[in-house]
Parts: structure tokens; C-alpha cells; sequence
């Protein structure tokens, strides 16, 4: 493409985005725009297509690494970092809405963002999510993280927070980056510690959630809290 036709492609993509939402986009028309702002002047389609090829989807490329960014050609720092302060804008804007309402009452909204909060770790995230007396989210705390196949979980610092925080509700989430979130013993029998640990200060284990970048699994839908 010629500068001139790059600059009529791009006007068109942002006229699409406008006038009929981010529905009406291709992921990689999506991509395509977003490296339009980190790179000018140039027919990124083909690295907006890559990105997906080497990815998979549109979440993969936003929960990948900034070194797994820049690993395709044509997508340096300053690209890989627009890519990832997307994720950290959609991050934030899930977290003020699970802040905000009944988490328990609208469980599609907390999978999302414990997802894509912490499904794409190449490493194992132990988080401790805090609720209040409506069930709005407190406060998110990592509590741990360990390796791709392990994290550790402390029962009594996870009590000692939600009585600093006057919590009176917790929700326990982890990823498995391997993609199986089915629970493994490990997880089971931590699980039934935080709660006994919980109940003994009169506050509610209300689940044990397991994501990946493609799956989410309940503790309590399986019947093991």
C-alpha cells in the first residue's frame, strides 16, 4: 500500500470502529488499529496476522509477554507495550465493575476478569479476592506465585488480610497455564485449610475458581466447598 491508501484504510478502520462498535471488526482489524498508533506509515495488516497466527486469538495476543511480543518481526518495544497497556485498560475496567456489583449475583463478570487477569501467567498466580458485605470486591492481593505447575497459598495471611481489610466474604483464584483447570489434590486440600481457617473468624469462603486462557473451573460447582 502507498502512504496515502495506508492513511484511507486506516480512516476507514476507525470510521468502522465508530459508527458500528468493535463488534463489527475482525480481530485482526482490531490489532491492525491498535498498531496504527505505535506504527506509522506502515501496512501493519500482515503483523496483525501474525500476531494471531502465532497466538491463536485476540486474548493470547494481549496476554502475551512483551519478549513474546517482540519475538515477531516488525513488533518492536514501543508496539508490544501499547499491546499491553490494552490488557492493563481492560484489567481495570473489569476490576471497577466487580467493585461495583454482587459478584456472587453476577459470576460472569468475576470469570472474566480473574481470566484475563491472571489466565495468561506463564507462571502460577495464587490470588485471594476480598468481599465486603454486598459482595463487592475489596481488594484483589497476589498472594503467591511459584512455578508453571505450582504456587503456595498461607491460610493464616490470608485470614490476617481479610481482618485488616473487614472483609467478610473471600473467593480464592488460580491459574493453570498448562490448560487443564481441573483441580489437583494440592488445590483441594488448601482449599478445605482456608476455609476452615476463615470460618473460625465468622468470614466465608465463597469459592475456589481455576482459569486458563481458555477455560474456568468452580470448586464449589464441582461440590468441593
Amino acid at each position: 500500500m502507498t502512504d496515502n491508501s495506508n492513511l484511507g484504510h486506516r480512516k476507514r478502520l476507525r470510521d468502522k470502529l465508530a459508527n458500528s462498535g468493535a463488534g463489527a471488526l475482525h480481530d485482526y482489524e482490531i490489532l491492525e488499529l491498535l498498531l496504527t498508533y505505535a506504527i506509522p506509515r506502515v501496512d501493519v495488516k500482515p503483523l496483525a496476522k501474525a500476531l494471531l497466527k502465532k497466538f491463536g486469538n485476540f486474548a493470547n495476543v494481549i496476554n502475551a509477554s512483551t519478549v513474546d511480543l517482540t519475538s515477531i518481526p516488525g513488533i518492536k518495544e514501543n508496539a508490544a507495550g501499547l499491546i499491553k497497556a490494552v490488557k492493563a485498560s481492560m484489567t481495570a475496567a473489569l476490576e471497577a465493575t466487580v467493585a461495583e456489583t454482587n459478584v456472587i449475583a453476577n459470576w460472569n463478570d468475576l470469570l472474566s476478569y480473574a481470566r484475563l487477569n491472571i489466565a495468561g501467567a506463564e507462571v502460577e498466580e495464587f490470588h485471594a479476592l476480598y468481599l465486603n458485605t454486598k459482595c463487592h470486591l475489596i481488594k484483589d492481593d497476589l498472594h503467591s506465585s511459584g512455578t508453571v505447575n505450582k504456587s503456595s497459598a498461607f491460610p493464616r495471611e490470608i485470614v490476617k488480610r481479610a481482618l485488616e481489610l473487614g472483609a467478610t466474604g473471600v473467593i480464592l483464584a488460580h491459574n493453570h497455564p498448562s490448560g487443564d483447570v481441573s483441580p489437583s489434590r494440592a488445590d483441594i486440600e488448601i482449599t478445605e485449610t482456608i476455609a476452615t481457617a476463615l470460618k473460625t473468624v465468622d468470614i466465608t469462603l465463597f469459592d475456589h475458581i481455576i482459569v486458563s486462557r481458555t477455560a474456568a473451573n468452580s470448586m464449589k460447582s464441582m461440590g468441593l466447598l
